[in-house]
């Protein structure tokens, strides 16, 4: 029966609820949701029957949906990481010893150049795109194998213009090739400068710590990052923009236009192509 209304006229319905009342899972439903949930999940449908028995109504995947981003998911690729393997310690150091370099570059004192190389092949990676509905999605080569270039690359992230020094080449990289660029990049020096740098193995050879000294002499010296700590070389930021969004799907069709784009890329760092930072 219909519930009459205090006074009538539009202003007896102010202050009242029309319609059915929305489900409820009870006060601290979102705590309790998340609580089950736990760092992740991937089927939010499987938890319906357990919140049926739990809270005594049947939600809607959509409500679920709602209820999940309520109490802080979001819905976003899982990544790899080697955080688990590194020494926290030795991290923060370092990331401290970055800091304190970079205020250092900030007054003028000295430059920080970040070193890695890359490997630009058909075998691309797959992005996420823009596509129109009802089409096929764009189809990227799918070739193994050999091939491809590798990209040895000296940049100096936080400095105006993020100058880039990008050494180009079919096939890997060693260590005498390695060796050969740091000598190159070394005659371009024009105050003291640190090379910051992953352990990998063409970074530690013999013919790397032979040469040492000599460019310690020229003001040029190399900090090792701690094993397992990719973030603190900010010129993989770089590398990921290049491969996931300035080297577009129509580049990877032939090697020639793969290192074309690859080229044109690299050239157009610090104008046409930044990366922003915190």
């Amino acid at each position: 029966m219909a519930q009459r209304v205090a006074r009538p006229g539009i202003g007896g319905l102010a202050g009242r609820t029309t319609g059915r009342p929305p489900t409820q899972t009870a006060p601290g439903g979102p705590k309790k949701v998340s609580a089950w949930l736990g760092p992740a999940t991937q089927q939010l449908r499987r938890w319906i029957p357990r919140l049926r028995r739990a809270f005594g109504v049947k939600l809607h995947i959509s409500t679920l949906r709602r209820l999940a981003r309520r109490a802080g998911y979001a819905w976003k690729r899982c990544r790899r990481s080697l955080r688990a393997q590194r020494d926290p310690a030795a991290f923060a150091a370092c990331q401290a010893r970055l800091r304190e370099l970079h205020r250092a570059e900030a007054r003028g004192e000295l430059a920080v150049v970040y070193v890695d190389e890359c490997r630009f092949s058909r075998q691309a990676p797959v992005p996420y795109a823009w596509q129109r509905r009802g089409q096929p999605p764009v189809a990227l080569p799918a070739v193994r194998g050999s091939g491809g270039h590798s990209v040895l690359g000296f940049w100096q992230a936080h400095a105006p213009g993020q100058p880039l020094q990008a050494y180009v080449r079919a096939g890997s990289l060693t260590a005498d090739l390695f060796v050969l660029a740091v000598h190159d990049f070394a005659q371009t020096l024009n105050c003291p400068t640190v090379l910051v740098l992953d352990n990998a193995s063409i970074h530690r050879a013999l013919v790397v710590r032979a040469c040492l000294a000599e460019w310690a002499d020229r003001g040029l010296t190399l900090l090792f990052l701690p094993p397992y700590s990719p973030e603190l070389n900010h010129i993989e930021l770089l590398w990921h923009r290049c491969k996931h969004y300035w080297v577009r799907p129509e580049d990877y069709q032939s090697d020639h236009t793969l290192l074309q784009r690859v080229e044109y890329v690299l050239n157009r760092v610090g104008r046409n192509y930044t990366v922003s930072f915190a």
